[in-house]
């Protein structure tokens, strides 16, 4: 009897472990974790990546945080006076508000606007591109949209000093475009809109060297006449300011040989030359009235070539050298007499 029962069971117990295979089968096959060693794990995580700053650079643009991080601080420890990567491990470490403060104004992105280009613009350095993507909660500064409304600090003008700013070779990283003819010529556009033309001038140089491309030469030349021409703008602007205004006549003449369609230079010139003739010529009805009628004609002499149809000027001057004329035939007569 009891073998009977041993023997009906088997066909059970068959049938069970079949049914108990095929769930086995119909389930994903679980892998096990491979067993670290104790001396692995004794050497904590894996040593930071040798990378140079421009791949720490190009980590950072595309949101790779954990690869760039350890990287920094690895760059840091053989070299740490660098000081882009000094301003990227502080970049990282900042509060954005804190760093850069909480009020702000907007910025709509143009097409082909990148953030370090917008950094380089704004704060002076396009190795910022970091704690202004920070600013605005952007992931992957490598990513912005045409039309992406941006906040850009109030601070801005105060953060783009150019003690802090870093040479623009050390920024071609930071810029994009691709080569380091568009990030060059970004640049130079950054600094247009920036006020920077004496930086817009060198990177007009720099740039120089590397474009022979028919497209990058003709955007390179016409912001090359813009720089220019802003430059000499800004220094009659400044010696205008201060007083010279011989420098400031001088500067905007030049302003306007690079651009003569640069309007705020017209305006500021001809105000300082109506302003300057009609100065040299009470100085040189002065010199007339005082009998010294070779000053007061130089003096003349300068007013018209800054109006050559200045009226007054010419008519005093005709008097001045009928007069100048008339006491050296009076002095010759007397020489005569005696």
């Amino acid at each position: 009897m009891a073998r009977r029962v041993v023997g009906a069971a088997l066909p059970l117990v068959a049938l069970l472990t079949g049914c108990a295979m095929l769930e086995v089968e119909d389930k994903e096959p679980v892998t096990e974790a491979p067993e670290v060693s104790e001396e692995a794990a004794a050497e904590g995580p894996a040593p930071a990546e040798d990378l140079t700053i421009a791949e720490i650079i190009e980590a950072l643009q595309e949101g790779d945080i954990e690869r760039a991080d350890p990287a920094l601080d690895r760059f840091l420890e053989g070299e740490p006076g660098h000081r882009v990567a000094r301003s990227l491990r502080a970049q990282l470490d900042a509060e954005p508000r804190e760093e850069l403060g909480s009020a702000y104004f907007s910025h709509t992105v143009e097409p082909g606007e990148t953030l370090g280009q917008l950094a380089r613009r704004y704060l002076g350095d396009a190795n910022r591109f970091l704690i202004l993507a920070r600013y605005n909660d952007i992931e992957r500064p490598s990513r912005l949209l045409a039309g992406q409304r941006l906040r850009i600090p109030e601070t801005a003008a105060r953060e783009a000093s150019a003690d802090d700013a870093e040479g623009l070779d050390e920024q071609l990283t930071a810029l994009g475009g691709g080569d380091d003819e568009e990030a060059y010529l970004r640049a130079i556009e950054a600094d247009l809109e920036a006020g920077r033309y004496e930086d817009a001038r060198d990177g007009v140089r720099q740039a120089g060297a590397l474009t022979d491309n028919g497209l990058h030469a003709q955007r390179l030349e016409k912001l090359e006449r813009e720089a220019t021409s802003r430059y000499w703008g800004q220094r009659g602007d400044e010696a205008r300011d201060a007083g010279d205004t011989e420098a400031a006549l001088a500067a905007y003449g030049r302003a306007l040989e690079a651009d003569p369609e640069l309007d705020d230079a017209r305006e500021a010139r001809g105000e300082l030359r109506d302003k300057r003739k009609e100065e040299l010529h009470s100085a040189a009805i002065r010199r007339y009235r005082n009998q010294d009628l070779e000053e007061a004609i130089a003096l003349w002499d300068e007013a018209l070539e800054l109006d050559p149809e200045f009226e007054a000027a010419r008519g005093y001057r005709l008097r001045a050298l009928e007069l100048q004329r008339r006491l050296e035939r009076l002095g010759s007569s007397e020489e005569d007499a005696s």
